[in-house]
């Protein structure tokens, strides 16, 4: 497999230079590095659409499930708020079913036990930037590892003779290729992890505040205990 990469100098667009690259040559040269790598890029990529795609804020924070609870806390009707969150899991039905089994115990207990909670949910999403991130500072490393290999492999084999002296500036460009698929990576899950944080803190932020907002409708006498 071969394609033609056009390398842009500071000479006219004429003059740029025609380089042809054969990828299974360039795979051949160190698998175990590249195989990682690809690996690698694909667990980030599947961690970021599947976060995309679950963690949404109509998701979270759904309007008529919201509406009920509201109506629900209003008329004082506990069971029936209880229900409703234990029938729609999620962050914030999560917090506020917590809320409402320990509403007997008093407004410190409560709200001890809300924040908990709260902690308690977020702590994957967390998780999963903590793994984009992890994958960005490894990446670079495990390509210039194999960069590392590859150059220690072509000295190591070199001869005095001409045809060993270009095999090894063959070999030495060949090696280079696993740092540049590492920073590739970590580049990518740089970005990932950018734009999931925003997402996961301004959804976050709406959750808390609608959680804040069901709170002040929990029964008078839990203040008062």
């Amino acid at each position: 497999m071969r394609f033609f990469l056009f390398i842009p100098t500071c000479a006219p667009l004429s003059l740029w230079c025609n380089t042809t690259l054969d990828l299974k040559k360039v795979f051949a040269a160190s698998p175990l590095i590249y195989s990682a790598l690809l690996l690698m890029s694909v667990v980030a990529m599947t961690l970021w659409l599947y976060s995309l795609f679950t963690f949404r804020y109509k998701r979270i924070v759904h309007a008529p499930l919201v509406s009920a609870l509201k109506a629900s806390l209003q008329k004082k009707e506990w069971e029936n708020a209880l229900s409703l969150c234990e029938t729609h899991p999620g962050p914030l039905t999560a917090i506020i079913c917590v809320g409402l089994k320990t509403r007997a115990l008093g407004t410190g207990v409560m709200l001890d036990a809300m924040k908990t909670e709260a902690k308690r949910v977020s702590t994957p999403l967390w998780q999963r930037l903590s793994l984009l991130n992890d994958i960005a500072i490894v990446s670079p490393m495990l390509g210039l590892l194999g960069t590392v290999i590859g150059m220690f492999y072509a000295f190591y084999d070199v001869n005095r003779s001409i045809e060993s002296i270009h095999a090894l500036f063959d070999g030495l460009g060949i090696a280079v290729g696993t740092t540049v698929l590492g920073l590739i990576v970590a580049i990518l899950c740089m970005l990932f992890s950018t734009t999931l944080k925003y997402r996961f803190l301004k959804t976050l932020s709406h959750a808390e505040a609608e959680a804040v907002t069901l709170f002040t409708l929990l029964p008078a006498e839990v203040y008062q205990k």
